[in-house]
């Protein structure tokens, strides 16, 4: 099989750059790229389902989802993930 040649590699990353909040995304919760737009797209989702904006979502993951997040390295459900991380922002007392 022949492999791609290097010129294609770099076009391919430079169409696939990370956006601001995803950069976040991946420093915070130490991502990789593909990860990063992965959570990026949950997120999404949990916004639209709770009500609540991007930046509510993503300082509530700073601080309250470290068990969630191991269980995700362990069984890469990102599916589970969202529903468990939909659960307690649901629980969550408003402000």
């Amino acid at each position: 099989m022949k492999s791609k040649p290097s010129s294609w590699l770099r076009f391919r990353k430079i169409l696939i750059q990370l956006t601001e909040f995803e950069q976040r995304l991946l420093e915070t919760f130490s991502l990789s790229d593909r990860d990063a737009r992965r959570l990026q797209r949950v997120i999404q989702d949990l916004s639209i389902v709770v009500g609540m904006e991007h930046e509510e979502i993503f300082d509530f993951m700073r601080f309250g989802v470290d068990q969630e997040l191991e269980i995700l390295k362990k069984d890469y459900n990102w599916e589970h993930f969202r529903i468990r991380i939909q659960k307690k922002l649901k629980k969550s007392p408003p402000v």
